[in-house]
C-alpha cells in the first residue's frame, strides 16, 4: 500500500513539473515547436518502462555466464520512430543507487 502511495506521489510531482514547464514556455512566448518538443519529452518519459541506471541480468551468448548490465542512455530516434538504448558494464553514478536500495 505504501509503495502505491509513493508511486502516485511521484507521478503527481512529475505531472506538476510538466504543467509548470508548459506554463513558463507559454508565458515567455516560446515557439510552438519548442512547446511540442517538451510535450514529446514528457510523453516519452511517461511511456518508457525502463529508466536510466536500471540494472539487468543478461546471459552472455558466447560464454553463457550471467552478467549485470545497466541502461546507460535512452533516446528517441525520430528517423526510425523507436526508443533506443545503450548498455554499460558499470553502474551509473547517482541513478543506479535507487534500484539497488529496492532489491
Amino acid at each position: 500500500m505504501n509503495l502505491q502511495k509513493t508511486a502516485f506521489k511521484q507521478r503527481l510531482k512529475t505531472w506538476f513539473q510538466y504543467k509548470k514547464r508548459m506554463f513558463l514556455l507559454w508565458w515567455y512566448d516560446t515557439p510552438k515547436s519548442r512547446r511540442d518538443l517538451e510535450k514529446g519529452i514528457y510523453y516519452l518519459r511517461k511511456g518508457t518502462l525502463y529508466q536510466v541506471g536500471q540494472p539487468f541480468k543478461i546471459v552472455d551468448k558466447h560464454t553463457g555466464k550471467a552478467r549485470v548490465r545497466y541502461i546507460d542512455n535512452l533516446f528517441f530516434n525520430y528517423k526510425t520512430n523507436q526508443v533506443t538504448h545503450r548498455f554499460s558494464d558499470k553502474p551509473i553514478k547517482g541513478l543506479t543507487e535507487q534500484f539497488e536500495a529496492k532489491g
